[in-house]
């Protein structure tokens, strides 16, 4: 039985160790292209150390404004873009999945319809005629492609998602924010987007699980 024991010991350790030596090989271009980052230019392919003779940080400081824009520029771009993004897909696929989810109009299941229809067409098929229409309305190499069909519902997904989940919330508080007075628009603002934030979990409930 010690034999035994021994023999699984010795093949657990020579398992781990060749699980470590994997992980070292698959880990060296990484740490490699790393250290690159801080040696000359000529030592780059010739030096396979992984790590540098000296460091210098002149890499990085020749690579922020290697192509005369610095790279702030473009995590501003992003900044501007992601911001907007977000605020309007919050604020326009909200009001539409309100809509569907809570209001009455005419032919209110067909345009539901058409709308999850266009989860299935392709990026590429609407691509060309947007460009065409942005190119018209003198909007290209601006934000507004990226930011104005954000504020016009155009995630069909998003408001999938939302209609699913304001379907969930029960109508009798619209109904007693009815008889209170609120209209349509109150009913948005007053009841459903407060009911869809996101809350916290109190600190007693963390790591409990359903019985």
């Amino acid at each position: 039985m010690v034999g035994s024991g021994g023999h699984q010991g010795w093949k657990a350790f020579a398992w781990h160790g060749l699980l470590l030596l994997i992980c070292c090989l698959m880990l060296y271009p990484v740490v490699w292209m790393i250290s690159s980052s801080f040696k000359p230019e000529s030592e780059i392919f010739t030096d396979l150390r992984p790590w540098p003779s000296g460091v210098s940080p002149r890499a990085y400081v020749e690579g922020w404004t290697g192509l005369q824009i610095p790279f702030g520029r473009f995590f501003l771009n992003s900044m501007i873009v992601s911001s907007l993004s977000v605020l309007g897909n919050v604020i326009a696929c909200s009001l539409a999945a309100f809509a569907f989810a809570r209001l009455e109009f005419p032919l209110k299941r067909l345009w539901f319809t058409l709308m999850l229809g266009t989860l299935m067409l392709p990026y590429h098929v609407t691509l060309v005629p947007q460009y065409v229409l942005f190119l018209k309305l003198g909007w290209v190499n601006t934000f507004l492609p990226l930011v104005v069909p954000k504020f016009l519902a155009v995630d069909a997904f998003f408001i999938f998602l939302m209609v699913q989940f304001f379907r969930g919330i029960p109508r009798e508080l619209d109904e007693a924010a009815t008889i209170d007075g609120c209209g349509p628009v109150r009913l948005y603002l007053m009841v459903i987007l407060p009911l869809s934030r996101p809350r916290p979990v109190p600190a007693g409930c963390r790591g409990r699980t359903a019985p």
